[in-house]
């Protein structure tokens, strides 16, 4: 067995080191930012550690060796068995036990969905990004930014669902045009600059912008309420804000390249990209426990407490005599659902 390892070993360079000896599968050595290919110039900052030029049987053994890829890869990879998870302890111990409706489970389904897919997609793209085709790598790439498109639609769905949840007009509103901003995004893709350099910018302008559009409804949601002093604004507003302030974090440690940007080589054994990934699964998980996880499911026993005293009362008639914002009243309904209402 000891001589069967020592097969396997290479003496490969990397960077200012002067042939390491490293145990890695035949066929697999690591290259300096110098040697790779153009196309897998992203960050000079990153100076060492770079798989390159490899099959896809390859790409698949060097999930376990020490790459400045290594703990990208292993991160989201976590990250899709986490949610997985969390998913099946929610459909199976959290719903249930909270009389949950057929609609919760189908939300919650979704929300865990979109980050799971979201996960792998970033899994599939910092693994196969190091294939000796470009356009096999660019490929990846595209389903990565995909991924990432899909996992803010997963976030925007559940949010949108339950905190206009009285008011079926504007949640359909906000959902249609949320979706129709994500296809926007996946028809953008299709342009032959998109996956560029020059485009790098760009793709950062419109990720931020699908992201940051969500600040409208939340706003909105909050006047809907009663404003800043309403209790359900109290208790989730801070989790809104928390998510936005981890997302933000994410993105300037990507865009500026810090910390390697001031101490190259730094991150050659973990890759800028964790910066942006740690922070931002972060965020994700934020998020599907706001909504899946939080002190009271709406939608489920306790929506008389919570989404009903949001609706407008009812005469005798059935007739709405409310104005027209859905602040709290304490005299709404308590047994009707008040979806009725709108």
């Amino acid at each position: 067995m000891h001589q069967k390892l020592l097969k396997s070993a290479h003496y490969i360079e990397l960077g200012s080191y002067q042939y390491w000896p490293v145990l890695v599968p035949r066929g697999i050595r690591l290259y300096t930012y110098e040697q790779i290919p153009v196309f897998l110039k992203d960050n000079p900052y990153i100076t060492d550690g770079y798989r390159a030029y490899l099959p896809s049987r390859l790409c698949l053994k060097s999930l376990f060796i020490l790459s400045n890829e290594t703990v990208n890869i292993w991160s989201h990879l976590l990250g899709f068995f986490l949610f997985f998870t969390l998913g099946i302890y929610d459909m199976t111990s959290v719903l249930p036990s909270a009389s949950a409706s057929r609609e919760d489970f189908v939300i919650c389904s979704i929300c865990l969905f979109c980050f799971q897919v979201c996960m792998l997609c970033s899994v599939g793209y910092h693994l196969f990004c190091c294939h000796r085709s470009e356009k096999t790598s660019r490929r990846w790439m595209a389903l990565d930014y995909a991924g990432i498109s899909i996992g803010i639609l997963g976030c925007y769905v559940s949010g949108v669902f339950y905190a206009f949840y009285c008011n079926n007009y504007w949640r359909q509103v906000y959902l249609i045009t949320v979706l129709a901003m994500i296809l926007a995004v996946f028809f953008a893709q299709i342009h032959p600059s998109y996956l560029t350099q020059q485009w790098h910018r760009l793709r950062s302008v419109i990720f931020c912008s699908v992201s940051g559009y969500g600040v409208i409804p939340t706003i909105h949601w909050v006047w809907l309420n009663g404003g800043v002093g309403a209790s359900i604004v109290q208790e989730f507003a801070p989790r809104v804000i928390a998510m936005y302030l981890i997302a933000a974090v994410a993105f300037l440690f990507y865009i500026s390249k810090v910390p390697e940007r001031y101490f190259p080589g730094l991150a050659d054994r973990s890759s800028h990209w964790l910066q942006f990934a740690a922070p931002g699964q972060w965020g994700l998980w934020d998020a599907a426990a706001s909504t899946s996880r939080g002190p009271r499911w709406p939608g489920t026993a306790n929506r008389g407490q919570w989404e009903l005293q949001s609706a407008k009362p009812a005469d005798a008639a059935g007739k709405q005599t409310g104005t027209g914002r859905q602040g709290a009243h304490p005299g709404g309904p308590q047994a009707k659902d008040c979806r009725s209402l709108f």
